[in-house]
């Protein structure tokens, strides 16, 4: 059931906020993914799908942090909740979980992959990107399916 998880924005590095969007009582299957758009127009035309959340909250530009959590417990994050940017900043581009890396509630910069700062500016579509996003294709273990 997927309402027992939520999502977390630190923005700016202004601290956590907590959960800012829970995920509605569904099931998924292992191996689905799940976007949250901050909007629906324009997440449409740059990955050409719908999203599949649309939350406000879900307002970042790269230099902040996300928190995932399971029964409002943090179990997994990206960045630092207290840091605007620092190592890990994607600003205007964005950051890639590395196959078979797994959720800490610590974050490990060894985990990710990230485009470079500016990197998706002027582009239109992901596909047209210079730096395009590898979405969709996170593999669970190092052994990626044929």
């Amino acid at each position: 059931d997927l309402s027992s998880y939520g999502v977390g924005f630190a923005n700016n590095g202004g601290g956590s906020d907590g959960i800012e969007f829970t995920f509605p009582s569904q099931s998924a299957t292992a191996g689905s993914f799940f976007t949250i758009s901050y909007e629906e127009i324009e997440f449409r035309a740059y990955f050409g799908v719908q999203p599949d959340f649309v939350s406000g909250s879900a307002n970042i530009n790269g230099d902040d942090s996300i928190e995932l959590f399971y029964d409002g417990q943090v179990i997994d994050v990206y960045g630092d909740v207290n840091v605007a940017g620092g190592e890990w900043n994607y600003m205007d581009g964005w950051s890639y979980r590395h196959d078979a890396s797994t959720p800490s509630a610590v974050f490990n910069m060894a985990d990710w992959t990230l485009s470079g700062v500016n990197a998706a500016d002027s582009c239109a579509a992901n596909g047209a990107c210079a730096s395009v996003f590898p979405f969709h294709s996170y593999h669970h273990s190092e052994h990626k399916a044929m």
